[in-house]
């Protein structure tokens, strides 16, 4: 199967031993896939010097470009820069560690031609540590259920997207890892498709707390930022319920066995802490609806994308609407 044009955007940082590699087999896989296509290297200022191996290839391989960055402002400004970078309506994003396998393109391909906008890869067999793989699998556990979005391996680098997508999802931070989340809260379809995974050869592996502790954060953004973007009181309220009810009922029991039992409870640390979690329970349930009001002021129809309509209704941009680029049923004029 031949697909008219693909972008494959790859982000480079301290990997210039496999970048002969990667770009030679790269370029075998495309020039038999696509009409028209373009490999994207985004440099994010690497210490081993890659960027004087990308002006080489410029010199080879016509359709291999390269983005530089001043300093180093992360994988998700360098993935950003390269979807706005990428010409084509197809684009693929693999790692040039060289255990995504580039080989397999085709496979995500293809089920992307099934109807899919988004698909990710699944490295069904890993070959990483054994911590590693524990690590990624309670990660990819703890995403689905916290999330509904139903992958395996959410956090594999290799995916391909239709340009719809990727119009509309906002890349910053560490939200890289949840396209798939934005994606498919935006009403996008997704897929996965199982792929080989090579062992490392190139480079070596940045997993650490910060980044452990930086997914948490960005899961929690993400979980924000779409289920309860317009509800954050949903959000606020079980937590603030919950805890006052804890609290509460801490107290209600020291309270009981003042009264049928005459214990003091100026000794009891206990008071303190039924206390301390109804107060805080309260504060985030007022908290939950200071949000909504906040919610509710700048509150715009741009929550959700319209995709065809019959002609009739009225899908007008108004000024919030056209300074994000919204999809919509008819363009903006």
């Amino acid at each position: 199967m031949s697909w008219t044009s693909i972008s494959v955007v790859v982000s480079l940082y301290n990997e210039r031993p496999a970048l002969d590699e990667l770009c030679r087999r790269l370029t075998a896989v495309l020039s038999g896939l696509a009409q028209r296509w373009e490999i994207i290297f985004v440099y994010y200022c690497s210490t081993e010097g890659s960027i004087e191996k990308l002006r080489e290839f410029r010199s080879v391989y016509p359709s291999v470009r390269y983005l530089r960055f001043r300093r180093n402002f992360g994988k998700s400004a360098a993935l950003a820069a390269g979807f706005r970078a990428a010409r084509y309506a197809i684009i693929a994003t693999l790692d040039c560690d060289l255990q995504d396998i580039p080989e397999e393109l085709p496979l995500l391909l293809t089920q992307l031609d099934e109807g899919y906008d988004l698909v990710s890869g699944w490295r069904y067999h890993r070959r990483d540590k054994l911590s590693r793989r524990m690590g990624s699998k309670f990660y990819n556990w703890a995403t689905s259920l916290l999330t509904g979005v139903r992958l395996h391996d959410i956090n594999c680098g290799f995916k391909c997207y239709r340009r719809e997508v990727l119009d509309e999802v906002m890349v910053y931070g560490e939200r890289h890892r949840y396209i798939p989340v934005l994606a498919s809260y935006r009403g996008f379809r997704l897929g996965e498709v199982k792929i080989e995974h090579a062992p490392r050869e190139y480079g070596s592996s940045r997993y650490g707390m910060e980044r452990v502790l930086g997914g948490f954060f960005s899961l929690l953004t993400v979980i924000l930022m779409t289920r309860y973007t317009n509800k954050p009181l949903h959000f606020f309220g079980l937590m603030g319920l919950l805890l006052a009810g804890i609290g509460t009922a801490i107290d209600l029991y020291l309270i009981t066995l003042r009264v049928l039992f005459n214990e003091w409870l100026s000794n009891r640390p206990l008071l303190i802490i039924g206390t301390f979690l109804a107060i805080v329970g309260v504060q985030l349930i007022l908290f939950g609806l200071l949000a909504e009001m906040i919610a509710f002021s700048y509150r715009r129809e741009s929550d959700y994308s319209v995709v065809e309509s019959s002609g009739e209704e009225d899908l007008s941009f108004s000024q919030d609407e056209r300074a994000i680029g919204i999809s919509r049923g008819k363009t903006a004029e």
